[in-house]
């Protein structure tokens, strides 16, 4: 069975720099993928290669077995949904409008909305909270809003694939575990493929079945939040000192960090 996404080899950068070099990673089919490790290590810069928004210097990205630079880009709208890290609103775009947008790659030229779409826009915006602010332009919501907003447009989508840079940014801690519930219903109940990068370890052990964790350009340790978020790993991925105990309801590794402070506080 291929893997519904896969790079072999990869190296990318901007410029003449190359940030990833030489790396190869499979997502499993059906899972949730968190990717992890410090900044600028080269998390985005995978995600964005993975999703056909960086092309690659060498290597190549596999998208259901096939290359995905030698696809339509129509075929990969219908394949794989993309929240990049900044996305931008078109100037004075409603939130349906824009999240109507997610329904054009499954639409002929010319053809109109069906009840098929409507029902699909309606379901993203209740999922993510953001129905009231239909007829509200994009450029007038809070950065959580929009946030929001832009999750629904990837949700409207419907693809068996979703690649996520860092989805809760901007989000209150509520919504942050709304959001991650939303993507952790989808997967169980779609069996969607999803790829985030993350910057909150705890949240990605919770949600994650499998996590990839990254340093300089490149994978160090990869597999279930058990095996990759140990204190050994922390240190040698974020050189933080930390303890990790279970979480009291799920036994997922919880990290709690040990920074200078609290060590000279430890009695």
């Amino acid at each position: 069975m291929t893997h519904p996404i896969e790079a072999r080899s990869i190296t990318a950068g901007y410029g003449k720099d190359s940030v990833i070099d030489g790396l190869s990673v499979a997502v499993p089919r059906g899972r949730i993928t968190a990717l992890v490790g410090p900044n600028a290590c080269g998390k985005s810069t995978l995600l964005k290669s993975l999703a056909r928004l960086l092309p690659v210097a060498s290597g190549s990205v596999l998208l259901e077995g096939s290359d995905i630079h030698a696809l339509p880009t129509r075929e990969v709208a219908r394949k794989l949904g993309i929240l990049p890290q900044s996305p931008i609103a078109p100037e004075s775009i409603t939130v349906g409008d824009l999240v109507w947008r997610g329904r054009h790659p499954h639409r002929r030229f010319g053809q109109r909305r069906t009840a098929a779409d409507d029902a699909l826009i309606t379901d993203a915006l209740l999922a993510t909270g953001t129905a009231e602010l239909i007829d509200r332009p994009v450029d007038e919501l809070s950065g959580g809003q929009r946030q929001r907003v832009w999750i629904a447009l990837a949700l409207a989508q419907d693809t068996p694939v979703l690649l996520l840079d860092e989805p809760t940014t901007y989000l209150d801690i509520a919504h942050q575990f709304e959001v991650m519930d939303l993507l952790g219903d989808l997967n169980e109940q779609t069996g969607k493929t999803i790829v985030l990068v993350s910057h909150d370890l705890n949240q990605a052990a919770l949600y994650a079945s499998s996590i990839v964790a990254m340093r300089a350009g490149r994978i160090v340790h990869q597999g279930a939040p058990e095996q990759v978020l140990t204190e050994e790993t922390v240190a040698d991925v974020f050189g933080l000192n930390c303890v990790v105990v279970p979480h009291p309801r799920t036994a997922k590794p919880q990290i709690f960090p040990l920074g200078r402070r609290t060590l000279t506080q430890e009695k």
